[in-house]
């Protein structure tokens, strides 16, 4: 019996390491499974198309930036300018050759500038020994509205090597105003890189082809404002149907009258409307001239006055506008409570209807 009792010990310890066993080399299994699909999807997420004739590369200079720059090849040539330095290495190491700007260019109704630093713009802090690049408008343009422009800009230079063109942008247009009326990159590429034949940079000899796309964005010159009503000193309209028994027309309309500025009129079917007609009086409010996309928010009261006590006959309306830009009830009084003197509804022949704004919105266009 002692002996059946370890052996049966034993069997479960080995079951219980076997288990162990199972458990590690799943995980393991796990994790290089992971591993290896991690690096596939990296793999094909930072290879470039080569279906297409732009390759985008994630730049060094700015992957820790939250500048939004991006470098791409790009084999369609610059649409704006282009600048053309000859002998570029003898300009970039010549006595107080600290710039080139090219003459003015045009695009979307201003003039530009292009300006290539060969060893950096170090006035402006970029670094030594780095070709920097920039564009600016010309600041008599911004003396007369508008005070500021938004271009998208693309900067450019060529590589013989490749036979495409290296791309520098951003996703955002730039803006560019009196007190800083340039904008560029001051670490487009080292000047080493440039002047080294091997590099591509230089073709025919020693030169350098510059460009510069600018692309002037319009700041938008229409829009709306929506908004609630936040106070109204005048909330009342009230409006007086006098010979109420002899008005034969289908329906009547108040004269239009301005609550919060925007106007409004009343409008009653004597003889009722839709599932009012012929058992009840319809009355509705009405917005008046309203453009056919506004859509408006009401909440008021609708009275029929009791002229002989307090007891007034009042409906609340709430909503946005339908297509009529109208609110109310075909069903606002029976001709029973009507013709019921009683009721006070009637007196004299003489119907009082009164409309009591409570909220509602407005929208304004500019321009109007």
């Amino acid at each position: 019996m002692f002996e059946k009792g370890l052996i049966k010990k034993e069997e479960n310890m080995f079951q219980e390491e076997k288990r162990k066993t199972n458990y590690g080399a799943i995980c393991l299994v796990c994790f290089f499974s992971c591993f290896l699909a991690f690096q596939f999807m990296k793999l094909v997420t930072t290879q470039p198309l080569t279906t297409s004739s732009i390759s985008v590369i994630n730049s060094p200079m700015s992957s820790h930036k939250l500048s939004d720059r991006r470098e791409l090849w790009r084999v369609s040539p610059p649409s704006t300018y282009c600048l053309k330095i000859e002998s570029f290495r003898k300009f970039a190491t010549s006595p107080n050759a600290e710039k080139y700007e090219s003459r003015p260019f045009q695009s979307g109704g201003y003039n530009w500038t292009l300006i290539v630093y060969p060893k950096g713009n170090i006035k402006e802090g970029a670094p030594g020994d780095w070709v920097s690049m920039y564009v600016q408008i010309d600041n008599s343009t911004l003396l007369n509205s508008p005070k500021e422009v938004y271009a998208e800009v693309k900067f450019f230079i060529y590589n013989r090597k490749e036979d495409k063109y290296f791309t520098y942008q951003e996703t955002d247009a730039k803006r560019f105003f009196l007190f800083k009326p340039y904008w560029g990159y001051g670490n487009v590429r080292s000047y080493g890189d440039v002047a080294n034949p091997d590099a591509g940079w230089l073709f025919d000899g020693d030169n350098v082809l510059f460009g510069v796309d600018v692309f002037v964005t319009e700041v938008f010159n229409k829009w709306e404002v929506f908004s609630f009503t936040k106070s109204l000193h005048n909330r009342l309209y009230k409006w007086t149907l006098l010979n109420f028994s002899s008005l034969e027309k289908e329906y009547y309309v108040s004269d239009k009258f301005v609550i919060g500025g925007r106007s409004w009129a009343l409008k009653v079917y004597p003889s009722g409307d839709g599932e009012g007609q012929g058992n009840s009086l319809s009355l509705y409010v009405v917005a008046v001239d309203v453009k056919p996309y506004d859509k408006i928010y009401l909440k008021a009261k609708l009275r029929i006055i009791n002229q002989r006590d307090s007891k007034h006959v009042e409906k609340n309306v709430e909503s946005w506008s339908d297509q009529a830009n109208s609110w109310g009830f075909q069903k606002f009084v029976p001709f029973a409570d009507l013709q019921d003197t009683s009721k006070g509804l009637l007196v004299n022949d003489t119907l009082k209807i009164e409309i009591e704004f409570e909220d509602f919105s407005n929208t304004k266009y500019f321009p109007s």
